[in-house]
């Protein structure tokens, strides 16, 4: 619910509110006024009834005239009002009713069982008729609950429709005013919600109302803040990433120069010693192959991680034949188990040479992720350049048909040292990183960063 109609919503409430209370206050108001007409009705009986045997006991009334009914009767009684006189054993000596009009002012049926259930009761009002301490009988004044449930009925009919007329005024007042006074909020929430999706270029309007305009310049100062921040952890990303290539550079140099030229000149050494075993030493021929064997594996071992640390086929070929050649190097390692293809379209092979590292990289960890955790069949990678009104950025997915990892339930998103390298790539290269399982079943990596992104050095 949106908070627009939440506030007409309540205000609504408020309104019925006041209307039922205004009802309860009418309904007492009538049952009070019933209450005050059956008192006096009563008192007005009995004194007279009083009066009369005072007559009788001074010889001015004779006592068979008591009760002189025809002198009570004369006084006004209210439709639906009764006035009873009683004996003092609770019997009944004389009675006068007033009859209810249901045809000129009918009240619903069901307002009346609701009185009777509710409220119920006759008002009932009682005085003793009396004479020097001698009781003759009582006085009791009622009302028909039907006649007291039509007067409140009339009495709050008309409220009731006045009332509904001026909540429904309200509602459409309330909501007009309201929609305007919080027309901000859907500016607010479109900015919001373009921050969310990364933009931080975002910002608000300044606003009339105080309120709506401390939170446009509150949420300006954090987007700002937030933008300088983000530029400074993707500064140092991209050093700490460069640092790494660094580090990756020197440690393949060092042993391209150093441990590869002395594997060459154990592996030449080996070669000789074989032959020469051969002419003179025919025993000795098994352990010299087999040390031949050895520095031959130890040459492919040091090449692949030499390939691992800095593919050289990067600068030399480019970064789609480099990948073709690892993806190449999956599908040989994976026996048919698994077949890996790429796909490709744009000028990739306009992007610098650390950006190209970075892409290089990313595919390698996402490619080594599948092979280990997605058992999958068929595993996709697509890299494509992408222009529109944003600019120019580079997208690259890559896709598996398998389980894919498993998340921590703890977690909102899936962690482990490949997804956090590849976080910290796409950071440096300025772009977003979203993955996760897919709809259609296995496992989704979505990159997207802009072409001219400053990589940093690889």
């Amino acid at each position: 619910m949106t908070l627009k109609w939440l506030l007409v919503r309540r205000i609504t409430l408020v309104a019925i509110a006041c209307l039922f209370a205004g009802s309860l206050i009418a309904i007492y108001r009538v049952s009070s006024i019933a209450k005050h007409q059956n008192e006096v009705l009563a008192q007005s009986v009995s004194r007279q009834l009083n009066l009369q045997l005072l007559r009788i006991d001074t010889m001015l009334d004779i006592p068979k005239r008591f009760p002189d009914w025809d002198l009570v009767t004369s006084y006004a009684v209210q439709p639906g009002q009764c006035v009873q006189l009683l004996k003092g054993d609770g019997t009944e000596w004389r009675s006068s009713c007033s009859g209810i009009d249901t045809v000129s002012n009918p009240s619903p049926q069901w307002f009346i069982e609701a009185y009777k259930y509710f409220v119920g009761g006759e008002m009932l009002a009682s005085r003793p008729v009396s004479y020097r301490n001698t009781v003759a009988g009582s006085v009791v004044a009622t009302f028909n609950p039907a006649a007291i449930a039509s007067e409140m009925w009339h009495t709050i009919a008309p409220v009731f429709g006045f009332s509904a007329l001026l909540v429904a005024v309200l509602c459409i007042v309330s909501y007009c005013v309201i929609d305007r006074a919080l027309r901000p909020t859907t500016v607010i929430l479109d900015r919001i919600n373009r921050l969310a999706r990364g933009d931080l270029s975002s910002r608000l309007p300044a606003f009339r109302l105080v309120e709506i305009n401390r939170i446009s310049e509150v949420f300006n100062a954090l987007v700002a803040d937030l933008k300088q921040t983000s530029s400074e952890r993707a500064e140092l990303a991209r050093r700490l990433v460069d640092a790494q290539e660094q580090q990756r550079r020197h440690i393949a140099r060092e042993l391209h120069d150093e441990i590869a030229q002395q594997l060459s000149a154990l592996n030449a050494l080996a070669a000789c010693l074989r032959m020469a075993v051969q002419r003179d030493a025919t025993e000795l021929e098994g352990e010299a192959r087999e040390l031949e064997d050895m520095a031959s594996s130890l040459m492919v071992s040091l090449r692949k991680t030499l390939t691992y640390l800095r593919p050289q086929e990067i600068d030399d070929l480019g970064l789609l034949p480099s990948l073709e050649g690892l993806v190449a190097t999956y599908n040989t390692e994976a026996k048919g188990r698994t077949r890996y293809t790429i796909q490709a379209s744009g000028d990739i092979e306009d992007l610098n040479s650390e950006t190209r590292a970075h892409v290089y990289r990313i595919i390698q960890e996402a490619l080594n992720n599948a092979a280990k955790h997605a058992n999958a069949q068929n595993v996709k990678v697509t890299l494509n350049q992408i222009c529109n009104a944003a600019g120019e950025n580079i997208e690259l997915v890559v896709t598996d048909d398998g389980m894919g990892p498993v998340r921590d339930p703890k977690l909102k998103t899936f962690t482990g040292s490949g997804l956090i390298g590849m976080r910290e790539r796409v950071l440096a290269l300025s772009g977003s990183l979203d993955a996760g399982p897919r709809a259609q079943g296995g496992f989704g990596l979505h990159v997207l960063f802009p072409s001219h992104a400053n990589g940093g050095a690889a």
